[in-house]
């Protein structure tokens, strides 16, 4: 039987580690992977923390998420709820600005001010739409419907609705993804359409507010014009896709020697799913390229990658100082345990591993953390990966580099400035 009196603080060993065993009897085996991905922090004050985002932090994305989720699981749902909800989900996927995004997101939540939606909130105003002084102003008609929204559609050149568009917003949208992805229209006029509709809402603001009429063609060239733009700005930011699903901006593809004096670390985590064995390694450099050292280890599953390269860092961490190395540069490449270490208080749900890798990081003498590229940390990689795709379980420490990565490593030290 269970006892309803249990403690966390009994789930807890006197060394300050969570009780395997008793966590087994009581938990079934997923739950104690998510349990023992966080170590307990006793030393720490209690801390609500939101469990679906990454940082531990309530957004009202996840929020949105997790009540749609809830109503799966219950099934009391409507049909169009659900058919909303999954037109939204698209929104987040689209290669366009944030603020496009978000545009789109209060279009299909009825959230932007026109008569049909003030007059649901109470606001007494007039039905009519402000332009066309002819039909009800909803979003989709505003957007869809009206002399000036079907005048820009028309000089676009995009395909339009055998029987013209609809009056349900969802529908139309819906026809807009369809649109987007369609090969036979030019790339660039797929690409502007998140922006057309931007430019139509702006252009029936600027005709309401301010008397300000615009040139159906002039609104479209706009839109071509702002999403090249918007696509040539991210094209100019030297990038690399982070392994933890981040992007990482401006970072370096090749390895770089330290200054003279210092020492450079670099670690990675092989994180392959939460119920899988990790991986973990360091290797740490001086500023000729040399290695000193390195390591392997396997480590029980993780819940997610971060949680996965908090503990490798850990590890690393303590192994420098068993080994009298105080100072040196630790560079990793998961940018959320980077952010998580750099800003503990903007990641609570991992502080209790931030926190005891800054215990250890203030017994030493000095220790900085930096983000590196995929690329530049694929020594640490390489041998990281070695557990999780060899099943080498066995971990050991040893002087110098690989044997099997010299090559690797050669090559660091001559192309490295």
């Amino acid at each position: 039987m269970l006892n309803t009196l249990l403690k966390v603080s009994s789930l807890i060993t006197p060394q300050g580690e969570w009780d395997l065993q008793l966590l087994n009897e009581l938990f079934p085996p997923c739950d104690v992977i998510r349990i023992c991905s966080f170590p307990p922090a006793v030393e720490l004050d209690d801390k609500l923390v939101w469990a679906y985002t990454r940082d531990g932090n309530y957004s009202v994305k996840s929020g949105n998420w997790l009540l749609t989720q809830e109503h799966e699981v219950v099934d009391s749902v409507e049909e169009s709820t659900k058919r909303i909800n999954a037109v939204k989900e698209k929104v987040w996927a689209f290669h366009t600005a944030p603020k496009i995004k978000m545009f789109f997101w209060r279009v299909l939540s009825g959230a932007i001010a026109v008569s049909e939606c003030l007059r649901r909130h109470g606001i007494n105003t007039n039905p009519l739409c402000q332009v066309c002084k002819v039909e009800e102003e909803t979003i989709s008609h505003v957007l869809f419907g009206c002399q000036l929204a079907q005048q820009v559609w028309s000089v676009s050149g995009l395909p339009i609705p055998a029987n013209g568009f609809s009056s349900s917003t969802v529908e139309n949208v819906e026809y807009c993804f369809m649109i987007m992805g369609k090969s036979e229209v030019s790339l660039q006029s797929r690409q502007a359409i998140p922006w057309l509709l931007w430019e139509i809402w702006k252009a029936r603001n600027g005709l309401v507010f301010a008397q300000r009429v615009s040139d159906p063609h002039i609104l479209w060239v706009l839109a071509k014009d702002e999403m090249l733009e918007w696509c040539q700005h991210q094209e100019r930011i030297v990038s690399t896709d982070d392994t933890d699903g981040r992007r990482v901006v401006g970072l370096d593809t090749r390895w770089c020697k330290p200054t003279v004096g210092k020492l450079k670390c670099n670690v990675h985590s092989s994180w392959i799913n939460d119920y899988s064995f990790c991986g973990g390694a360091w290797i740490v450099r001086n500023h000729l390229g040399d290695v000193l050292y390195h390591a392997r280890d396997a480590f029980l599953p993780r819940v997610n990658r971060i949680a996965s390269e908090l503990s490798c860092i850990q590890w690393s961490l303590c192994s420098l100082l068993e080994m009298r190395v105080l100072s040196c540069e630790v560079w990793m490449d998961c940018h959320g345990a980077w952010e998580a270490i750099s800003n503990p208080l903007a990641w609570p749900k991992y502080r209790s591993q931030t926190s005891k890798i800054w215990q250890v990081v203030r017994v030493m003498r000095e220790v900085s953390f930096h983000l590196s590229s995929p690329k530049a940390n694929v020594l640490a990689k390489e041998i990281a990966c070695s557990v999780t795709r060899d099943g080498r379980l066995t971990s050991y420490l040893a002087l110098g580099g690989p044997t099997w990565l010299q090559d690797r490593i050669e090559r660091d030290k001559r192309m490295s400035f």
